[in-house]
């Protein structure tokens, strides 16, 4: 009767932690219970996504609830509990920003302010960093590891093979124009995605949002204009209805561009030392509208379910107008005229549906997600190809008119549980499903080239692992299984398990220092149109051709990375090494053409490349400066089949970005800076340069007006955007892509609105994939 009387008065104590500043939610603060008055530390944790925090069983008495997040100044309320069972409510605690720094890295104004867990890197946006931004894609330009260029396509670490999401689901990227800056809270960085993620991913940009919506109608509208030169106009518009507990949304966003391009193809023959040089040009025109509506329903505090619809047409147009000198072995020559044109329409839409509950433990969650997506595409190419004798006499001209229809759907289910074990440990496990089919149909005039392909996929994943945090030592380990089904034409079937796992191990120095070891194991499957056994054509005859017996390659990473954060600046080294294992390669032999039986191209790509790469960098905010640089070595091992030898091959490269910023306060105007250059990418035969970029502009606020002005690639002209150089022992090839980047300036204008009050921000959340291939330069 003692011991349960004892039970009986043990009491729960629950309360919230929020930023003075803004009365925002502060997520991942440090919250201690002291017993008063010895001040002896009875328990721990951290806050939620809401800034709650619980404790259970609390035994009848007087306490300190003491609160630590890096940036603000300690602090904490009193609480006393009496002696009857039931909860006892502590008083929101309110976090002020700290004036010195103590043991931590306080970046005041417009420095970002950076925390390292075990799993991420957790920045939070002050507010006035939120104030000099238009959209999610200025906010994303401060944060170390992230690059955006000038036409707002992200990176990674310098890799475009990541995911961007927002309050835990995908997004596309996209979706970062329509984001107001004072509505992001923080932003998370994992460089090492755990098994929860998919096992080709290689990093997660998560996004987020401070946890207010509003009683009324709030939004906001931007536009970005090149108007010299080929015109490029980017325009979006987010609108939001508030009602309590449900909110409405609608957001727009529209991309049209056009370019003057230019190409050259030079081929050398030398099983018979003859010689083709194209060169051409013409012009790019692209139109990427889409829409994104949906509501967020909290039925209560424990359980929220959201909808969301998106729907995205695409127009594009290129056409290019080619000549070519011909020299054979004999040294006879002659000419050829090529005039291409091609016009691509497509649809795609989605519709997500999400759910969450919440327990009364700290960190304990269920979330499920059910998604499902339809694309359909239909574009044409018409290719006139004249020979002439080098009297400029017609000696042959061949046309060709090609239609290609794609049509792909897929339906994703996803169910994740988070249980906590005390207040440092939690486990996480879930299931997905993942279930595709694709029809590709490609007719043309030419009738040796007509061809159905076909491809369906079935895929079950399931993954478990424990997260440890202690108060120098964090810990996470994550097992991920999948099983591929596929299917390639109904002829070709693919069955086969893989082990994912990935670790990481966090040992804290002190709130300043940092040093973390992360392992990872990734998977990267065949691309659909490396699959497609049939062959494509260009205007230099040149062969394309998929390859259904590849096979998914496979990475295992090792990294070192340290951390320090010193007065108002953050530093981040790091050092890997990567194993390498059937990596897809493009091999290129001389076979003859089918339309005019001279020797052409083929490119087919086959799991050529194994070997290991190791390199270092580093990440960093340094003053003004966001800084990512990195330098790389590898090698790729002799590759050998029935009919191919290719030997081994040594590489090395390197990149460099930065963004640069400033802003002076009391005229409200921000100039920055960018320069970005990703040196060369090898492959098992070829090389691909690219050139640097660079530019420069200003951002003015007025009210809730901002208006800007960029300049890309100052007094330049006609610029090289990408060379490819492949070499075999028969072929030299050398293909170069170029526009013209005059008077590339371009201006912005862009404004906001709240016509409510704020309550409680609900999430807008969809994790969906997307086929669409257009995203302008360097979107790919």
């Amino acid at each position: 009767m003692f011991i349960l009387s004892i039970d009986m008065q043990a009491q729960t104590i629950t309360g919230y932690v929020v930023a003075a500043s803004d009365k925002s939610p502060v997520a991942y603060a440090s919250v201690g219970l002291q017993h008063m008055p010895d001040s002896n530390l009875i328990t721990g944790g951290i806050t939620l996504m809401s800034g709650k925090y619980t404790f259970e069983k609390v035994k009848p008495g007087s306490y300190f609830v003491q609160v630590n997040y890096l940036g603000y100044a300690p602090t904490g309320t009193n609480i006393n509990v009496e002696g009857t069972t039931g909860i006892t409510f502590a008083d929101t605690i309110f976090l002020y920003e700290a004036s010195q720094q103590l043991e931590e890295a306080v970046i005041k104004g417009q420095r970002l302010k950076g925390q390292e867990l075990v799993d991420r890197t957790v920045y939070s946006i002050p507010e006035e960093v939120a104030k000099s931004s238009n959209t999610g894609y200025d906010i994303l330009k401060r944060i170390p590891q992230v690059q955006v260029d000038f036409q707002n396509n992200v990176t990674m670490n310098g890799s475009s093979n990541f995911i961007i999401q927002v309050d835990g689901k995908q997004r596309d990227k996209e979706f970062l124009a329509r984001l107001l800056p004072s509505d992001i809270k923080t932003i998370e960085i994992i460089s090492n995605p755990s098994g929860k993620y998919e096992g080709n991913i290689d990093g997660v940009i998560n996004i987020i949002l401070k946890k207010e919506a509003r009683y009324g109608m709030n939004g906001n509208v931007s536009m970005y204009v090149k108007p010299i030169n080929k015109p490029t106009v980017v325009t979006s518009g987010s609108l939001d209805y508030g009602m309590g507990n449900i909110t409405f949304y609608v957001t727009a966003f529209a991309f049209t561009q056009r370019l003057n391009i230019a190409s050259t193809n030079y081929n050398r023959f030398f099983y018979n030392d003859s010689v083709s040089n194209m060169t051409g040009s013409g012009d790019i025109e692209v139109t990427v509208p889409s829409v994104n509506t949906g509501f967020d329903y909290y039925l209560n505090d424990k359980n929220n379910l959201s909808l969301n619809l998106t729907y995205k047409p695409i127009y594009q147009r290129t056409g290019l107008e080619n000549s070519a000198n011909l020299h054979n072995g004999d040294g006879v020559m002659s000419y050829l005229s090529s005039v291409t044109g091609s016009k691509l329409e497509s649809d795609e839409g989605s519709l997500s549906l999400f759910y969450k509950k919440t327990f009364s433990k700290p960190v304990q969650e269920f979330t499920a997600e059910s998604s499902y997506y339809l694309f359909k595409s239909e574009d044409g190419n018409d290719f006139i190809n004249t020979l002439f004798s080098y009297l400029s006499v017609p000696l042959d001209t061949q046309s060709r008119v090609e239609t290609n229809i794609n049509e792909r759907s897929y339906f994703s289910t996803k169910l994740n549980y988070v249980h906590p074990i005390g207040l440092s440990t939690k486990l996480e496990a879930g299931y997905q499903l993942y279930y595709q089919e694709i029809d590709y149909d490609f007719t043309s005039n030419f009738t040796n080239m007509s061809n159905r392909f076909t491809y369906s996929e079935l895929r079950n994943s399931v993954y478990a692992g424990i997260t440890l945090n202690l108060k120098k030592l964090g810990l996470q380990g994550i097992v991920r299984v999948e099983n591929t089904n596929s299917s390639v034409n109904e002829e070709t079937s693919i069955d086969y398990y893989c082990i994912l796992p990935s670790a990481n191990l966090q040992y804290k120095f002190s709130a300043l220092h940092n040093l973390k070891f992360t392992y990872n194991r990734r998977i990267n499957r065949p691309g659909i149109y490396d699959l497609n056994p049939f062959p494509k054509i260009n205007a230099s005859y040149n062969i394309t051709q998929g390859n259904p017996k590849l096979k998914p390659e496979y990475r295992d990473r090792m990294q070192l990375t340290y951390t320090w954060n010193f007065k108002k600046n953050y530093i981040s080294p790091y050092v890997y090494y990567e194993f390498l294992s059937d990596k897809t390669g493009m091999s290129n032999e001389l076979v003859e053409s089918p339309i005019d039986n001279n020797l052409t191209i083929l490119t087919k790509p086959y799991n050529l490349l194994s070997g290991n790469e190791r390199g270092g960098g580093i990440n960093g905010l340094l003053w003004f400066v966001n800084l990512n640089a990195r330098f790389f070595q590898g090698q790729f091992l002799e590759y050998r089949n029935q009919t191919t030898v290719i030997p081994a091959r040594d590489y090395s490269s390197y990149s460099i970005n930065a963004q640069v910023f400033h802003r002076l306060e009391k005229q409200k105007l921000t100039g920055f800076a960018f320069m970005s250059f990703n040196g060369v990418s090898v492959n098992a035969q070829s090389k691909t340069y690219n050139i640097p970029f660079y530019g420069f502009g200003a951002q003015k606020e007025a009210g809730n007006h901002n208006f800007g002005c960029f300049w890309l690639l100052p007094f330049s002209k006609d610029v090289d955007l990408t060379k490819t150089v492949t070499e075999t022992p028969l072929l030299y090839n050398k293909t170069v892509i170029g526009f013209d980047v005059s008077y590339f300036i371009q201006f912005s204008y862009a404004f906001k609105f709240n016509k409510g009050k704020s309550v409680k921000k609900l999430n807008r959340k969809v994790e969906i994939e997307s086929d669409s291939k257009s995203s302008g330069i360097q979107g790919r």
